[in-house]
């Protein structure tokens, strides 16, 4: 007899078969309790992120990110981790674990069934049940997630032992102390929620969430259908149609969800792409209708005069700049003929080019010093 399995968000959880109760299919309700060993600050921060959705998180509907809830701690991972180093000791061995994560949760027709306050009563007594264990101080964060297809409870610990120092071992030890646990807690706090204990021993499996986010990463990528189990001597022990029909429905549907989820993600990008551009378009008429009113009116017009006239000055002074050019072209061009006179005058009288160029200083000099003295004359006269 196959087994039937619990639907959560991080993928199946093998679970007990459906039981007869007065002659009809009763549906399980499972407490559900896991833990993650985290051991670098860096594992942390990349929890939390996921945690308070700081990063692109695929299986959430961010239509739903506000039912979200915290119950204790900040509202930020940075927060968090520097709530972490204040409580972790100066020194820290190598291979210690810095962190646990919880995931408080139930069977999704538990879940489901139940309402938002019996959710959050749940979500509380799994929290004081966890502070009993680990210390109230050394529970950093705890959030309640809705905005997945079940709502569970995440919840961030330091495991510091009673002398201050990082020991997980202590508090979740090997896989039987951790099964302990997890009995302890259906017990302690699922049975009061009308919650029991899943199978002992039983290993979640991430085969179809997996799945899920290869779809949503290749939502066009063909549909992998498992290979049917062929047992072994004449086919003894091998997989039968139903259960291979029911594993390859499974890969399919995983498939559909991927794809789904990632034509939603298009459609909500697109969807803020489009408000963007809305307002845009909206700000722009605006300051279009403002440009048309009549104050900005007589300002353009102002505007468009005081551009007339520097235009006009602009012309002015171009004119003023292309004669100063006319005047030093003649200039240059006087130099040069003066110069090539002179030199044809000192070839013809047998005078040494330098001598000439000596010359030329020499009166051009005496020339310049000519003036001078007749500015210094003119400038006595206005003296007198």
């Amino acid at each position: 007899m196959s087994r039937s399995r619990a639907h959560t968000d991080e993928g199946l959880v093998p679970e007990i078969g459906l039981r007869l109760e007065r002659g009809r299919v009763r549906q399980p309700r499972f407490a559900i309790l896991r833990c993650a060993k985290l051991k670098k600050p860096a594992n942390i921060a990349a929890s939390l992120q996921h945690t308070f959705r700081e990063r692109e998180t695929p299986n959430a509907d961010l239509k739903r990110r506000h039912d979200n809830t915290i119950l204790l701690g900040p509202d930020t991972s940075e927060a968090v981790l520097d709530a972490w180093r204040d409580r972790a000791p100066e020194k820290i061995r190598a291979n210690a674990v810095h962190g646990l994560e919880y995931f408080i949760g139930a069977s999704p027709e538990a879940m489901h069934a139940m309402s938002r306050a019996e959710q959050d009563a749940y979500f509380r007594d799994a929290l004081d049940w966890l502070k009993e264990r680990h210390g109230a101080d050394n529970i950093l964060s705890a959030v309640v997630h809705r905005d997945e297809s079940t709502p569970h409870m995440t919840v961030m610990t330091i495991p510091l032992d009673e002398h201050g120092k990082l020991n997980a071992r202590a508090l979740v030890g090997n896989r039987h102390k951790l099964s302990a646990m997890q009995t302890d807690f259906a017990k302690e706090v699922g049975l009061e929620h009308g919650l029991e204990r899943g199978l002992e021993r039983s290993q979640a499996t991430h085969e179809r969430v997996q799945r899920v986010y290869a779809h949503i990463m290749a939502p066009e990528a063909a549909v992998a259908l498992p290979e049917r189990q062929k047992g072994h001597f004449l086919g003894l022990g091998g997989e039968s149609d139903e259960d291979w029909h029911h594993r390859a429905s499974e890969a399919a549907t995983d498939a559909l969800r991927g794809a789904r989820l990632a034509l939603d993600r298009q459609k909500d990008r697109h969807e803020a792409l489009l408000g963007i551009l809305e307002a845009q378009l909206a700000h722009e008429r605006i300051k279009r209708q403002e440009v048309l009113s009549g104050d900005l009116k007589e300002n353009l017009g102002d505007l468009r005069q005081e551009n007339r006239e520097l235009r006009e000055q602009v012309s002015e002074l171009e004119d003023e700049r292309d004669e100063w050019r006319d005047k030093a072209r003649q200039r240059e061009r006087h130099h040069l003929l003066t110069i090539e006179r002179a030199l044809d005058f000192a070839k013809a009288h047998g005078i040494e080019p330098d001598n000439m160029a000596e010359y030329l200083k020499h009166g051009r000099d005496l020339h310049e010093k000519a003036h001078e003295l007749d500015r210094e004359k003119d400038l006595d006269l206005d003296l007198d």
